[in-house]
């Protein structure tokens, strides 16, 4: 092997471009992804919003096909297709683009990501005469951390290694500041007739309705000094079959749900689909990651949002992202990462940067709610599976985490705060962490420390839920003592959060105790914690679904008839989908179902707008006509609490309530919305069962039919109130 000579010194800065408005196309794996043009292009070199990145690390910064003298021209795009992306495209020797014989060659390039990158390439020759191409794919890797990529500046960066040039392969490396080399491995077949540092380029020649394949695989692997990542093994179709069965096999173990509104519909497929992808190892077990392209690692408040939300589609997700975060749980005070016993971290990243402690995020704790969702997300795991033994095993954690509670709250008398500890730490620590995430109405940011009125909702409600997860546990003393601090956290939200003038809640508290009274969607968070009274419930939930804060898309993170409200902005005016469902399930909780429906609704009719079926992170909050819909340019898609924010939607809607340590399912109150007539909803998961279930319009009535249980017997009841 040859020695890994540096061709350019750390002085050197790092050059990024812009691909501009560029409609993506994007593959995920875990940690690993890609997110190229429509033409399945990484162009320009450096584009901040196109890569192949793993671990945090862009392993390709350049990657573009093309075929010298002609022209690649466009045909189609998509990723439906649970394995690939598929891209089609016409060689074109001429500017007449619909006079033959100019068009005389379709190329069909199939990309998928597993542990690399790998990609076919199909040409096939419609002329009657015999056709030559030299087929030409340029590339680069600048091995940038995402977070330079996103733009964070570096004093030093590390060494660009010499590529090493073989006869089919080129390997491009760079040794960073942490010791590790990072590297890509480009290789191609058939045998290339030139190979080059940055550039391959392969001679085909067709004959008349012959077709030839390319084979191309671009693999990443991060090594210590003299030391080789393993090449990798099998074809692209035995890849992609692979993955196709992964998607099979993830789809088999999951609730199947079904409806009569193709949008819906296509929606609940892709997010299914979607989730499995964004599921990452981490130390043997999966927890979901957040989003691509920005945060694709784990982060506490998303993954267990997201966790939440899909409960009934795969509770196992929920399983081992706990199981994950409980293993990072922190242990000790740390004031570059915000670390607290008992804390659940914010987000654990993987980079150089990261290793070099140049960033926190190693993991980061900088989250004020990430621990008492926690706490939540372990008692809604339970009363779906009703798995004992995993209740044992996170009781420890559990514990903790009542015991930061304790320290944060002061045993539930006093409000839960957040505040940075040092100047690489998030200067907003709740879902709405931006730096103009929390502003009184005329736009003015709440001074630190500060208290948000939806994580005393989460407070109030963990500590009730800790308190059932103890007394299963056995310990009815420590179940009491936490039951009477959920009703003592809750009390003090009502005490200190209304606004009788107004006769809403207050959106947070400031640093100074001056109430922050901006209308915002954190308001339905309460109800969803069930921490209002029924009465201040209602009015709340009047409240978002005015036209101030519901728009034609679904309830806006900030009402339009606020001061500091901007649609465009990214926490001030713009939809969530995860926002909406977690208020939809606030509503269904107060048995608020019209309220619920017209949330589900206004969701439902932004589906339609995204070409890949995905609800992306967020959308803007304009909406002067249901026909128009505005998207947010930099919105991560796919992101894993908008993937199953369907989930959670439906569930809210049609009033589902699982029991699973009592073998008991019961739908209250359920609400067909107008958009659709029927849900059929198979294998859903009740503890030690499952059972299928249609749900039907029937008139002005939802109507249940029971179908099959396997496993032992459930108690299903409707309510109807």
């Amino acid at each position: 092997m040859a020695t890994l000579a540096p061709v350019r010194s750390a002085e050197d800065a790092l050059e990024l471009a812009s691909a501009g408005d560029v409609e993506t196309l994007v593959r995920t794996r875990g940690n690993h992804f890609v997110v190229t043009n429509r033409l399945g292009n990484i162009a320009p070199s450096g584009a901040v919003e196109l890569g192949l990145f793993a671990d945090d690390t862009r392993h390709l910064s350049y990657y573009e096909l093309g075929v010298e003298g002609e022209s690649l021209i466009y045909l189609s795009s998509g990723s439906f297709d649970p394995a690939v992306n598929q891209i089609d495209l016409m060689v074109s020797g001429d500017s007449k683009l619909l006079e033959d014989p100019q068009n005389f060659l379709h190329a069909q390039r199939r990309q998928l990501v597993d542990e690399a990158f790998s990609e076919e390439i199909t040409f096939v020759n419609y002329l009657n005469q015999r056709v030559e191409i030299r087929v030409a794919l340029a590339f680069a890797a600048d091995f940038a951390d995402v977070f330079e990529v996103r733009g964070h500046h570096r004093d030093a960066r590390g060494t660009s290694l010499e590529p090493i040039v073989g006869s089919d392969s080129v390997r491009l490396s760079y040794r960073g500041l942490d010791g590790n080399v990072y590297a890509t491995e480009i290789t191609v077949a058939p045998a290339p007739a030139l190979v080059e540092a940055a550039r391959l380029v392969v001679a085909i020649a067709l004959d008349p309705e012959e077709s030839r394949v390319m084979d191309l695989r671009a693999v990443p692997s991060v090594t210590r000094p003299g030391r080789r990542g393993a090449r990798m093994t099998g074809t692209f179709d035995e890849r992609a079959r692979a993955a196709r069965e992964r998607a099979e096999r993830s789809i088999e173990e999951s609730t199947r749900f079904g409806c009569d509104n193709a949008a819906v519909q296509g929606a609940l497929e892709q997010s299914s689909t979607d989730l499995s992808a964004l599921a990452m190892d981490v130390g043997g077990q999966r927890v979901i990651a957040a989003g691509v392209p920005w945060f694709c690692c784990p982060f506490g408040r998303d993954t267990l949002i997201a966790a939440y939300e899909a409960l009934t589609l795969d509770p196992e997700l929920a399983v081992s992202s706990l199981r994950v975060l409980a293993a990072f749980q922190g242990r000790a005070f740390d004031d570059f990462t915000e670390e607290e016993p008992g804390k659940i971290f914010h987000e654990l990243r993987f980079g150089e940067m990261a290793a070099c402690k140049e960033i926190p995020q190693s993991p980061y704790y900088g989250s004020i709610d990430a621990t008492p969702l926690f706490v939540i997300v372990l008692d809604a795991t339970h009363r779906v599976t009703a798995d004992e033994a995993f209740l044992r095993e996170m009781r420890p954690a559990l514990e903790g985490a009542l015991r930061w509670l304790d320290r944060r709250s002061e045993c539930a008398t006093r409000l839960v705060t957040y505040e940075r500890r040092g100047p690489h730490g998030l200067q907003n620590q709740g879902w709405k962490d931006s730096r103009s995430g929390v502003p009184f109405p005329d736009g003015r940011p709440a001074e630190p420390p500060v208290a948000l009125c939806e994580v005393q909702g989460y407070c109030a409600d963990a500590y009730g839920r800790g308190a059932r997860l103890l007394r299963a546990l056995g310990d009815g003393d420590a179940a009491d003592s936490y039951e009477a601090r959920a009703r003592s956290m809750a009390a003090l939200v009502e005490r200190t959060f209304w606004l009788a003038d107004h006769d809403r809640y207050a959106y947070a508290i400031d640093a100074h105790g001056v109430v922050v009274p901006t209308v915002v969607s954190n308001l339905g968070h309460l109800l969803w914690s069930r921490a209002p009274s029924p009465d201040r419930a209602r009015k709340i939930a009047d409240l978002l679904v005015e036209p101030g804060s519901l728009s034609a898309f679904g309830i806006r993170t900030l009402a339009a008839d606020q001061p500091a409200y901007n649609p465009l902005s990214y926490h001030n005016g713009t939809v969530w989908p995860h926002d909406n469902a977690i208020i939809a399930k606030g509503f269904a909780n107060y048995d608020l179902m019209t309220h619920a429906s017209r949330v589900f609704e206004a969701v439902v009719r932004a589906m339609p707008h995204f070409r890949d079926r995905r609800l992306p992170e967020l959308y803007c909050g304009i909406s002067s006509h249901e026909r128009t819909l505005v998207r947010y340019p930099v919105a991560c898609s796919p992101q894993a609490w908008s993937a199953a924010a369907p989930f959670l939607l439906l569930q809210a809607v049609l009033g589902i309530h699982i029991d699973g340590p009592r073998q008991r399912l019961w739908i209250r109150n359920p609400h067909m919305p107008p958009s659709m007539s029927h849900v059929d909803v198979e294998r859903l998961r009740v503890g030690g069962s499952r059972i299928s279930l249609r749900l039907r319009r029937v008139g002005k009535h939802c109507h249940v039919d029971r179908f099959d249980v396997v496993g032992p017997p459930i108690r299903t009841e409707i309510v109807i109130e």
